[in-house]
């Protein structure tokens, strides 16, 4: 089947009655479990996975995927208006929405957001099916030491993310990766810093960790103020205010259409590097857009670039991982490995017979992305409104319950108590850290990128000795983090310097 016949099949059957209904549901089913904090995109696909064994192969994929698709515009809903990522990806989202609804523009960054997601999701489907007759070639050039320092770029740009001290956000990047450490040696499988409890054997679970991080903090601090979620605004908006602003966000995004661009091109080649995901993508691509922005310093007190550039980057990432995973049966991110898995079931097989003899399916994964981003853009604009309503009520109402969702959440993944210990634990820290001035991005990402660091890290130096950095690509992205760092040192002296002055 030529690519031409592929897409032409692949589209038709996406709009078909026979699979349309199936996209729409689980579009809507994505958006719901995207807004629920702690339940992610990979739980969102783990309950699709059930209900594929007596699908057909389209209509299962536009299940499966729809559901996925969405989940990061419900939780970039959260992230700005609750201050609660709905999941990991979303985390970068928090520099930046929470000031701009407190500033009264809940809308005007839902709207970009929503917006952002759109674009940088259609970015990273058409670049799927542009990279599949290259993909071999480029993918092969990633191999451990490449993953490694590029790890290692990734915290750098971590390091001058937010409002944070740049040496703080890099102690608090190590920590996160000592915190990886925590449970069995993927090397010698050996326990380390388990303290004898087996819970802490399979290490410390990402979504309590995510949710004490981010969500609990954030209620300690906002009943220790006082107040509404809403800070700075006198009330509610009307629902026509709303709306405009949501319009006025959609148009701006559109206006920044260079930004999307480049961060949907950072997350979709992120996204085809196995192991790093859309978290890590999110936060290089909101550096850049600081980096490259003429009002940095606005960055972290409410800028519309710091929603869309996160926005953008994260949903441009399943084009990548989709990539390597239809590829070379390669799972980008635990999501794409839930979606392995549904394809077996569908009796699909990935790799040169899919790529040959099922072009057609691969098209209605693209299809599917970008339909599905599509209704839960459009829907998402309907629940703004209600949600951000809800910033205003007050802390001794508001606190209470999204505590009880937050504890859901964290309990509904592997239902162990322990998990809901896990995010208290972590919500105190996370307090003491937003007091302290220490970045919580920074240590989230560091915790994302351990385990794919340590592993990386032990295989480059077996295969290629401690001088793997010598090698051309490592050799040129580690020179590139040097004078990245380099640079932005620079830039905190000089703006002492002008202080002091």
């Amino acid at each position: 089947m030529t690519i031409i016949e592929g897409m032409m099949s692949g589209f038709l059957q996406s709009i078909s009655l026979s699979v349309i209904p199936y996209l729409f549901v689980g579009s809507l089913f994505g958006l719901v479990i995207g807004v629920i904090p702690g339940l992610s995109g990979h739980f969102a696909m783990a309950m699709a996975v059930t209900f594929l064994y007596s699908m057909e192969p389209g209509a299962g994929i536009a299940f499966i995927l729809g559901a996925h698709a969405t989940v990061a515009q419900g939780g970039g809903l959260t992230a700005i208006l609750f201050s609660t990522p709905g999941t990991g990806q979303n985390a970068a989202t928090l520099l930046d929405g929470p000031p701009m609804r407190d500033k009264g523009q809940a809308g005007y960054a839902v709207g970009a957001a929503m917006a952002a997601c759109f674009l940088g999701a259609t970015f990273g489907a058409v670049s799927l099916a542009l990279l599949i007759p290259v993909l071999r070639q480029v993918v092969l050039f990633f191999g451990p030491p490449e993953i490694v320092v590029l790890a290692f770029l990734a915290l750098t740009f971590v390091a001058v993310l937010g409002k944070e001290d740049m040496t703080r956000s890099l102690i608090a990047a190590l920590l996160g990766l000592l915190l990886a450490m925590i449970g069995v040696d993927n090397v010698t499988n050996t326990e380390r810093f388990t303290m004898g409890s087996d819970r802490l054997s399979d290490g410390l679970p990402l979504v309590p960790v995510i949710l004490g991080l981010f969500a609990v903090a954030e209620m300690i601090d906002l009943w220790g103020r006082g107040g509404s979620l809403a800070r700075h605004t006198s009330g509610p908006l009307s629902a026509r205010d709303t709306q405009k602003q949501i319009f006025a966000g959609i148009l701006v995004t559109f206006r920044h259409w260079w930004l999307v661009l480049r961060c949907s091109a950072i997350g979709t080649a992120m996204g085809l590097i196995p192991g790093l995901g859309s978290a890590p993508a999110a936060f290089v691509a909101y550096g850049h857009a600081k980096q490259t922005s003429k009002n940095k310093n606005e960055f972290g007190k409410g800028t519309v670039e710091g929603v869309i550039a996160p926005e953008a980057s994260n949903d441009a990432v399943e084009g990548g991982a989709l990539a390597s995973t239809i590829a070379f049966g390669i799972p980008g991110s635990s999501s794409m490995a839930i979606l392995l898995s549904g394809l077996f079931i569908l009796g699909l097989e990935t790799g040169p017979q899919m790529l040959n003899d099922n072009v057609d399916i691969i098209f209605i994964m693209i299809f599917t992305i970008i339909i599905g981003n599509l209704i839960g853009t459009i829907v998402g604009m309907f629940l703004v409104n209600p949600l951000s309503r809800a910033t205003s009520i007050r802390s001794e109402i508001m606190v209470p319950v999204l505590l009880m969702v937050i504890v859901t959440g964290a309990f509904a993944g592997e239902r162990s108590l322990f998990d809901i210990g896990i995010a208290l634990f972590f919500g105190v820290f996370g307090y003491v850290m937003k007091i302290l001035n220490y970045s919580r991005a920074a240590l989230l990402i560091g915790f994302v990128l351990g385990f794919a660091v340590e592993k990386n890290l032990y295989l480059a130096l077996l295969l290629d000795g401690p001088f793997f950095f010598t090698e051309p690509i490592p050799l040129g992205l580690s020179l590139f983090t040097i004078l990245f760092l380099a640079l932005n040192i620079r830039s905190v002296y000089r703006d002492r310097r002008e202080v002091k002055a």
